[in-house]
C-alpha cells in the first residue's frame, strides 16, 4: 500500500489523446507532489495544453491508465467536481462584476453564504495585493491587475492543484518578469501544487521546481531546471534550451562522466556525457553555449578560430568564428566591440561542453 505522505498530489499514467488521426498525447505519464511547482514546457503542438485540459477534465482522453488528484481517481469525474482550477491567459473574468464579486464567484456557486464568501475573497485579494481595489470594475484594472484577480479567484476555493495555461503570455516583458516573482511567492505561501504551461524557457527556468519538456505528444526530457539548462540529453532539448553550437562527432574515449570526442577535421576535444549508456565509437553531438566559449592561449585545449563577423548589441557582442570543426557562435558580455580582433584559439571548461547521442534529435 502506498504511503499517503509520499503519494503524488497529481498522478497521470499512460495517457493517450487523439484529434482525429493526429495523436496529441502518446502514452505520457507525469506526477507532481504537494507544494511542487511543475512546469510543462514545449512549443505549439507539443501536447502541453492538451495535457492540462485532460487533467482539468476539459478533454476526455482517448485512454488513460491512471488519473488521480489528491489520491482520488478522477478519470470519470466532471471538470466542475475535480479539485483543480485553471487560470487562462485571457483571464476569463466577468466584466459586469466587481473585482470582489469575480473572486467570490466560485465560492457562491459552491453555496458559501455571501458574508463568508466576501471575507474569503478579500483575503485572497490581499494575497495578490489588490484588496484596496475590491470594489472596482474589472474594466478599471490594468492587464497585470486582471491577471492577479484571475489568480485570486482560482486560489480562493483552495484547489489541490492549480493549473496555469500560459497565464503571463499577454503581458509586456517587465510586467511578466514581475508577475513571475509574484507567482513564486504566492505558491510558497499557499504550499499548493502548481502545474504551469509555457513555451518560454525563461519562465520554466525561473519559477519551477521541476520541468517537463514535451515534443510531438511525448516527454523529451524532465528534471530540475538546471538539468535541462546544463545537461540536455538530445539535440532537440539542446536547441530548445538555447545551445547555439551543436557539433557532430564521434566518441573515441570515455572515463566515467567525461568523454573525448573527435570532431570534423580530426580535432579532439573533451566534454561531459549526459547519457551513461554512450559507448566509444558512438556518433554523438557536442553542444556549447555561446557565452561559455572564450579566447585561450595557443596550445591550450580547444579549437583554432578565425573571426568572420561580429555584432555589438549593447549588453554583449555576438561573434561568428570559423573553426576546423565548423562555425561557432560566441558571445562576450564585457569589453568593447573591437576586443576580439586578436582572437585565434577558442576554449571552454569541460563541464560546459555536453555530449549526447547524435540520433537523439
Amino acid at each position: 500500500m502506498t504511503d499517503p505522505t509520499t503519494e503524488p498530489m497529481l498522478e497521470v499514467t499512460d495517457v493517450v489523446h487523439k484529434y482525429g488521426t493526429v495523436t496529441a498525447l502518446s502514452n505520457v505519464s507525469l506526477s507532481a507532489q504537494k507544494g511542487e511547482f511543475l512546469t510543462i514546457l514545449g512549443s505549439s503542438g507539443s501536447g502541453k495544453t492538451t495535457m492540462l485540459r485532460v487533467i482539468s477534465g476539459l478533454e476526455t482522453p482517448y485512454s488513460v491508465k491512471r488519473l488521480r488528484i489528491g489520491g482520488e481517481d478522477v478519470t470519470d469525474v466532471p471538470a466542475a467536481k475535480r479539485r483543480c482550477t485553471t487560470v487562462f491567459q485571457n483571464y476569463a473574468l466577468f466584466p459586469h462584476m466587481s473585482v470582489l464579486e469575480n473572486v467570490a464567484y466560485g465560492l457562491r456557486i459552491r453555496k458559501v453564504n455571501a458574508t463568508d464568501a466576501a471575507a474569503q475573497a478579500r483575503r485572497a485579494l490581499a494575497m495578490v495585493q489588490l484588496e484596496a481595489k475590491a470594489d472596482r470594475s474589472i474594466r478599471q484594472l490594468s492587464g497585470g491587475e486582471r491577471q492577479r484577480v484571475a489568480l485570486a479567484r482560482a486560489v480562493v476555493t483552495r484547489p489541490l492543484v492549480l493549473l496555469l495555461d500560459e497565464p503571463l503570455g499577454a503581458l509586456d516583458e517587465r510586467l511578466r518578469q514581475d508577475m513571475q516573482l509574484e507567482l513564486m511567492e504566492l505558491q510558497r505561501k499557499l504550499d499548493m501544487t502548481f502545474v504551469y504551461i509555457t513555451h518560454s524557457q525563461e519562465e520554466a527556468l525561473t519559477m519551477s521546481d521541476r520541468v517537463v519538456l514535451m515534443r510531438h505528444g511525448k516527454i523529451e526530457q524532465s528534471g530540475r531546471p538546471l538539468d535541462l539548462f546544463d545537461r540536455p540529453q538530445t539535440r532537440f532539448a539542446a536547441d530548445f534550451m538555447g545551445y547555439e553550437n551543436i557539433l557532430p562527432g564521434r566518441l573515441i574515449e570515455r572515463d566515467a562522466t567525461l568523454g573525448l570526442v573527435e570532431l570534423a577535421g580530426g580535432t579532439r576535444v573533451r566534454g561531459t556525457l549526459t547519457n551513461a549508456a554512450l559507448q566509444t565509437g558512438d556518433a554523438v553531438n557536442l553542444a556549447l553555449r555561446a557565452e561559455r566559449i572564450g579566447a585561450v592561449a595557443a596550445g591550450a585545449e580547444g579549437l583554432d578560430g578565425t573571426l568572420s563577423s561580429k555584432v555589438y548589441r549593447g549588453k554583449y557582442t555576438d561573434m561568428l568564428v570559423e573553426t576546423p570543426a565548423g562555425q561557432l557562435r560566441l558571445r562576450s558580455w564585457h569589453g568593447a566591440p573591437g576586443e576580439t580582433e586578436t582572437l585565434h584559439r577558442l576554449g571552454w571548461k569541460v563541464e560546459d561542453a555536453v555530449i549526447f547521442a547524435a540520433d537523439g534529435t
